[in-house]
């Protein structure tokens, strides 16, 4: 979006915020799959599997893989559809989408990346057989927005599934979360990137993404229906299943 004289303080801010967020992923691009490996423990790649398992692909289907990054979910889908079907992923940071392209072969035929934004995909509707997210819903400003893009590029019946980091609800972690979010992630994260501008943010994004049931009541505000909540590893990752009614 070209922010303009006559654009809206809201469009102004979301302008604002959608930059932000590219120039974050535009400094980690080249190591965000080992940071995202080695902050989780391996879990990142567990939980993706997770979701996978839940879409119940059967093969020769259309997905779409929304705010795609570097295509580690993108990859792990395109196993579950065959040579009949096809992943599209997509995002709006151009860095991250060049570390995905970097992983094509001649294994990864049915899986291919463009650019688009979450909030305005350019796709006819009812195009896709499923759509999913990872780990990037809470970078998008209007959640609604994206969501009820998702929705309109689903065919009727379709899945989508969004797996997002959300505060764990235990008393005894919480505590030792917040130590690990907020204090030691930012100071390792200086020692590789010599910045920790993107790991002081990845806390605070986590913290301000809405509750569970908020976020459930905003699925089913956007005409999904069929709407469940998949807790994972002490509620430190989270998936949201959810259908488009036939």
């Amino acid at each position: 979006m070209k922010q303009t004289r006559d654009a809206s303080p809201k469009q102004a801010a979301q302008h604002d915020r959608d930059s932000f967020i590219q120039e974050i992923f535009a400094a980690i691009a080249s190591e965000i799959d080992f940071l995202s490996s080695f902050f989780s423990f391996g879990l990142d790649q567990r939980w993706r599997k997770r979701l996978v398992a839940l879409l119940d692909l059967k093969g020769d289907e259309q997905v779409l893989d929304v705010c795609t990054g570097t295509g580690k979910l993108a990859f792990l889908l395109s196993g579950k559809v065959g040579e009949g079907g096809s992943v599209l992923g997509v995002d709006f940071s151009r860095e991250m989408l060049h570390e995905a392209g970097r992983k094509l072969g001649p294994r990864t035929s049915s899986v291919r990346f463009a650019y688009s934004d979450a909030k305005d995909l350019d796709f006819p509707e009812e195009s896709f057989h499923a759509v999913t997210v990872s780990f990037g819903m809470r970078n998008i400003p209007d959640t609604a927005a994206a969501l009820r893009q998702a929705r309109r590029v689903l065919k009727p019946g379709g899945r989508f599934c969004c797996l997002e980091l959300t505060p764990p609800t235990n008393r005894w972690v919480k505590p030792l979360y917040r130590v690990y979010c907020f204090r030691i992630m930012p100071l390792i994260a200086m020692k590789v990137l010599k910045t920790a501008v993107p790991y002081n943010y990845l806390p605070r994004s986590i913290k301000a993404f809405p509750s569970s049931g908020e976020f459930k009541r905003t699925l089913e505000d956007c005409g999904f229906t069929d709407v469940t909540v998949h807790p994972l590893t002490l509620g430190i990752a989270t998936i949201f299943a959810a259908r488009k009614a036939q």
